[in-house]
């Protein structure tokens, strides 16, 4: 019991445009489903807007897939997919949609949503 109190004490938090529709409406999502902590970086510089950041109490950072995989890790009901992206190839491919994906939503915000 005592290992599920220390998991949900962590000081991690997530960064992510509250400003993207897109990314805003994900992330309601997992608010709703997790006790993370989430911070919004639509004031920070570009390479928060870039991808989803996740930093960890030691001050690492992780992003794009991985940040992904960590939030769904500790999110109610998506340990499975954090799961199935992890497999070899899967994983690989994730990180080029998520290039791709990601590179698209930061232009789009960068020249349409201000």
């Amino acid at each position: 019991m005592i290992i599920g109190i220390i998991f949900f004490m962590e000081k991690s938090k997530v960064l992510f445009n509250e400003k993207c529709a897109i990314c805003n409406f994900e992330i309601k999502h997992y608010k709703k489903r997790s006790e993370l902590q989430f911070q919004d970086c639509s004031a920070m510089e570009d390479k928060y807007l870039k991808k989803l950041h996740v930093v960890l109490e030691d001050g690492t950072e992780l992003s794009g897939v991985d940040a992904f995989i960590y939030v769904w890790d500790r999110t109610k009901g998506y340990n499975w997919l954090g799961n199935i992206i992890r497999l070899p190839i899967i994983y690989h491919l994730s990180k080029i949609a998520y290039f791709f994906l990601a590179y698209i939503l930061f232009w789009r915000y960068k020249y349409f949503a201000k």
